[in-house]
C-alpha cells in the first residue's frame, strides 16, 4: 500500500471556526429539535414525520459540534440518501459556520463507499483505478456469463437475475451463501451467474453500483487495522432517513460507529420509500437494541 492509501494523510487543514451564534441558529427549533441539536455524546434516535425538519436538525447539530464543541470536521461522517440532500447539507453547514467544513465526509452511502473503496481496493481484489459499471455494463456482463453457462435469456430474464443478485448483495449474502439457499431453477440459475459474475468483475477490475458499499463493508469486517482506522477517525456519525437503510448500509453504520458510539440517526418509523432497494424498517425499530442506552427524541 502506498502513502496515498487509506493509511496516508487524510485530514485536510481545518481553519479556526468563528464564534457560532447558537441563539439565531436554534431560536425557531421546537423542543424535540433542540434536544437533538444539543445532544452531545452517545447514540441517539430522532423520530419525526415527513417534512418535520429532520435534515435541518442534523445540519444544525453538525454546525454546533464544529462551531461550539470544537469537533474537527474530519471527525464527522454525515450520510444522506440523495446527492442533492448531501449538497444542501454541506451548503447549510458552510453558511452556518461561515466557511466550508473541510475534511468532513458528507454524501450518500454509495458516494462515501466509493471514496473509501479507492483507498482499500487491493483488500477486495481491485486496483485503485477500478471501473464502476453502469446498468448497461452490468447487463452486458450478466449476459456474457449467462451465455457461457448456456442459460437462455428467454427462460431467465437477465434483468431479473440482476435484480436478484442486487438484492443478495444489499442483504450481504455472498455467492456461496446464496447457492446454499437456492431451492428452485431460478435461484439455482442466479447462484451460478452470481458466482461467475463476481469472478468476471474482479478480472475486469470493475465494480457494480451495489459493490460501492458492499465491498467497503466486507473490507471493514475482515481487516481489523482498517476498521480501527476509520472508527478512530469518525467520532461522530449522523445518518438521515435511517428507515430507508438496507442491510449493507446498516452494517456500514455499525462498523464505522462501533468505537465512539456517537451515532445519531433520524427517520420516520412509519415510512420507508426504498423497499425496492432492500430497505428494512426493522433497522430503525431495533436501534435501541443495537445501540444500548440510546436517547430517543420525538
Amino acid at each position: 500500500m502506498t502513502s496515498t492509501g487509506w493509511t496516508g494523510s487524510l485530514f485536510d487543514a481545518v481553519p479556526a471556526a468563528p464564534a457560532l451564534d447558537l441563539d439565531s441558529l436554534t431560536h425557531s427549533l421546537n423542543p424535540g429539535q433542540r434536544e437533538a441539536v444539543f445532544h452531545d455524546e452517545g447514540p441517539a434516535l430522532v423520530l419525526a414525520g415527513a417534512g418535520s425538519g429532520k435534515t435541518r436538525v442534523l445540519t444544525t447539530r453538525i454546525a454546533r459540534l464544529i462551531g461550539t464543541r470544537n469537533v474537527a470536521p474530519h471527525e464527522i461522517l454525515a450520510v444522506t440518501f440523495t446527492n442533492k440532500a448531501a449538497g444542501e447539507m454541506r451548503e447549510r453547514i458552510a453558511r452556518f459556520l461561515g466557511h466550508e467544513p473541510k475534511g468532513m465526509w458528507c454524501g450518500t452511502f454509495h458516494s462515501l463507499g466509493a471514496r473509501m473503496l479507492r483507498g482499500v481496493a487491493p483488500l477486495v481484489g481491485r486496483e485503485q483505478n477500478f471501473t464502476i459499471y453502469d446498468e448497461d455494463d452490468t447487463l452486458g456482463a450478466v449476459k456474457r456469463v449467462m451465455e457461457k453457462r448456456k442459460l437462455s435469456p428467454t427462460q431467465f430474464a437477465p434483468k431479473a437475475i440482476i435484480s436478484a443478485i442486487s438484492s443478495a448483495k444489499n442483504a450481504l449474502v455472498s455467492p456461496s451463501e446464496y447457492a446454499r439457499m437456492a431451492r428452485d431453477t431460478f435461484t439455482t440459475a442466479v447462484a451460478g451467474v452470481y458466482g461467475d459474475l463476481e469472478v468476471a468483475l474482479q478480472q475486469a477490475n470493475a465494480v457494480t453500483f451495489d459493490d460501492l458499499l458492499v465491498l467497503p463493508v466486507r473490507a471493514l469486517e475482515t481487516d481489523q487495522r482498517l476498521r480501527d482506522h476509520y472508527q478512530r477517525r469518525f467520532r461522530y456519525v449522523l445518518v438521515d432517513e435511517y428507515q430507508d437503510t438496507n442491510a449493507a448500509q446498516y452494517r456500514f453504520v455499525q462498523l464505522i460507529g462501533g468505537l465512539h458510539r456517537n451515532v445519531m440517526v433520524v427517520g420516520d418509523d412509519d415510512q420507508s420509500i426504498y423497499g425496492w432497494r432492500g430497505a428494512d424498517i426493522r433497522n430503525i425499530l431495533d436501534f435501541e437494541r443495537d445501540f444500548p442506552g440510546a436517547r430517543i427524541v420525538r
